[in-house]
């Protein structure tokens, strides 16, 4: 099967637990101004000839393609894995938060006290809190790490399973070309196979493994012992 599934998608962002870090993109040339403030004029480089490429002979026509589209966003959308998902990451964001919160008020009421007793912080002093200060960044940064890396973890289970089941469909119905729908400016509905891909989806992957909270999945992945037991829920009734 000569299937081309165009398919690379990113990992979602579930419930405001992943944090995307934007990338500030450095022009390679700038633009250098003479001792008059005017603009310089680009160089006149040389043009030495290159080989003239003729026609090529008449060769095999390709086939007619025949195209499938699925929507990812849909499909995520509908997997009860990705909904049980969210909850979980959810309720371990709203668990980090708490604890900074927590941990800057503790903080804020020691500073308080500092100034209360009407002396100037000891060097000492100084040193502790300062310490404290770097222990926590140091350990909610880590946490905060550790909620991204369990949400790759997850996301990328749901991301391969729903490729070799586009992979499935497409060889199934006989397709050479399967598109995401945001590529495609206009498509007919019967060419979208996202409802058929949600119902394989929900078949085949209904949860996913999901370190726990305390596992750090850098620590997981160099031991080699990867689990295979998915990801339930500790409120969902046993399912």
């Amino acid at each position: 099967m000569r299937s081309s599934i165009m398919a690379r998608t990113g990992y979602a962002r579930l419930c405001g637990a992943v944090c995307g870090a934007a990338l500030a993109l450095i022009p390679v040339l700038a633009m250098a101004q003479d001792a008059g403030g005017g603009q310089q004029q680009a160089p006149i480089l040389p043009m030495p000839p290159v080989p003239e490429f003729k026609p090529l002979p008449p060769g095999t026509k390709p086939v007619a393609p025949v195209i499938g589209i699925f929507n990812t966003q849909q499909i995520m959308a509908q997997s009860t894995a990705v909904q049980k998902l969210q909850t979980e990451l959810g309720t371990r964001r709203e668990a980090l938060v708490r604890d900074v919160r927590a941990e800057d008020g503790q903080l804020q009421a020691l500073r308080q006290s500092i100034i209360k007793a009407g002396k100037a912080p000891t060097p000492e002093q100084q040193q502790e809190l300062q310490k404290r200060v770097n222990a926590d960044r140091t350990k909610f940064g880590n946490r905060n790490r550790i909620l991204e890396e369990d949400a790759q973890v997850a996301l990328n289970q749901v991301q391969r399973e729903m490729q070799q089941i586009v992979s499935a469909i497409a060889t199934a119905r006989g397709m050479t070309m399967v598109l995401q729908a945001g590529t495609a400016a206009l498509h007919d509905n019967s060419l979208d196979i996202s409802d058929q891909v949600v119902t394989y989806l929900n078949q085949a992957l209904p949860s996913v493994y999901l370190p726990s909270a305390t596992e750090d999945p850098e620590e997981i992945a160099k031991s080699g012992k990867y689990p295979v037991m998915p990801f339930q829920p500790a409120d969902n009734g046993g399912e």
